[in-house]
């Protein structure tokens, strides 16, 4: 039978267990990884149209409005740490989220003037149309339907712009992680409708669907089920660093600061 610890063994044992717990404790925590940088191999290159300079100015807000996906927050908890890990002599204030889960373009612009240009924001970052596309999948495409998303995203851009707020607008991402699924066949009228408005109101464009479509084509061979996306629509987070991507390229913030983003 093994003798006992003496008492100045024991006090040895103890402060020895305590100091390497202590020390433990006081480790660094391992970097984050950053996931908008690992993405941006996959999204393609910014388009022609990219601003060639950061559209904010100190303490700029951004208001983003939108569906479930914007509701989740993800990708905008991306942006704001990128956003004041770059640029934080700016003191940008985080984001406001007005998404709200199932909504359509017609339920934004009933909202729009309270939850957006009544916040008097720099920026609004409007995303929307998956769900003018995803809940009317068991009934065939109405162009009705696509008249009034038009109708109903174009004068949104107009109550911003008339109150002196830039737009961003962002394509519809995806419905289910394959570009041939019904529900991508039908987005890209929505998505071309959304770059004529960007394009007739002038104002900024993310092109979300574009940039999901060119990473899917980047997705590991063992990898089963969805990638980006954890129900082929709403967002995991390799998703929301898409997302997240592709709005601050937007904004105006280069690449290769976004391979530096924390």
């Amino acid at each position: 039978m093994p003798k006992p610890l003496s008492r100045l063994a024991l006090t040895t044992a103890l402060l020895c267990a305590a100091a390497l717990g202590l020390r433990a404790a006081n480790a660094p925590a391992p970097a984050k990884e950053n996931l908008i940088a690992k993405v941006l191999p996959w999204v393609g290159k910014p388009a022609r149209e990219t601003p060639g300079k950061l559209l904010l100015q100190k303490g700029n807000g951004i208001v983003a409005i939108g569906d479930s996906i914007t509701a989740g927050g993800g990708y905008l908890r991306d942006i704001d740490a990128a956003l004041a890990g770059l640029y934080p002599a700016l003191q940008l204030p985080k984001i406001i989220n007005a998404g709200i889960g199932g909504q359509k373009a017609e339920d934004l612009v009933g909202r729009f003037q309270r939850d957006v240009v009544d916040r008097k924001p720099a920026v609004v970052t409007l995303s929307i149309g998956i769900n003018d596309v995803w809940h009317r999948l068991n009934a065939p495409h109405d162009a009705q339907v696509l008249k009034a998303y038009k109708e109903n995203v174009a004068k949104m851009v107009a109550m911003a712009q008339a109150k002196g707020i830039k737009v961003i607008l962002l394509t519809p991402t995806l419905i289910q992680e394959d570009p041939a699924a019904e529900g991508n066949q039908r987005l890209v009228q929505y998505v071309e409708a959304m770059k004529a408005i960007a394009q007739a109101k002038k104002c900024g464009l993310a092109d979300l669907h574009g940039m999901f479509l060119e990473a899917l084509k980047h997705k590991p061979a063992g990898v089963q089920g969805n990638w980006l996306t954890g129900d082929g629509v709403h967002m995991q987070p390799l998703g929301d660093a898409v997302m997240a991507a592709g709005v601050l390229r937007a904004l105006g913030v280069p690449d290769r600061s976004l391979a530096q983003a924390k």
